[in-house]
């Protein structure tokens, strides 16, 4: 169906997938964190080139994975081979196992991760 612009009514904006693209960015944080731990760097001590990569993929990584399900999701449910309930169901599970995985309890250890990664303190 259009409606007198053209446009088609029954097409899903894109833009829900941002939800799920926040939220692996908070998971990409939290990874960061982790790692940075891991490592036991300085702040000012450079790293190899390979664990700088690694880093970078802790960061962006469940950000664009996330992104890719929500997407294909999203488009399942526009052909019309998923009703909206199983879309937000799965990925809810999908974000909440992710969080699980790696030990994310409560919004008190995000902002603990953020300020670890962000913090300027040495």
């Amino acid at each position: 169906m259009t409606d007198g612009n053209g446009e088609n009514k029954d097409k899903i904006n894109g833009d829900i997938d941002v939800i799920w693209w926040i939220l692996g960015a908070v998971a990409g944080v939290a990874l960061t964190a982790k790692y940075i731990q891991f490592l036991g760097v300085a702040r000012d001590e450079e790293l190899p080139l390979s664990q700088g990569l690694l880093m970078l993929a802790c960061m962006f990584g469940p950000a664009a994975v996330l992104g890719l399900i929500a997407d294909q999701f999203r488009k399942e449910v526009q052909r019309g081979r998923m009703p909206w309930e199983v879309y937000w169901t799965v990925l809810s599970g999908i974000a909440a196992s992710v969080f699980t995985f790696l030990g994310v309890t409560g919004i008190d250890d995000i902002l603990e991760a953020g300020r670890f990664v962000f913090s300027s303190d040495g």
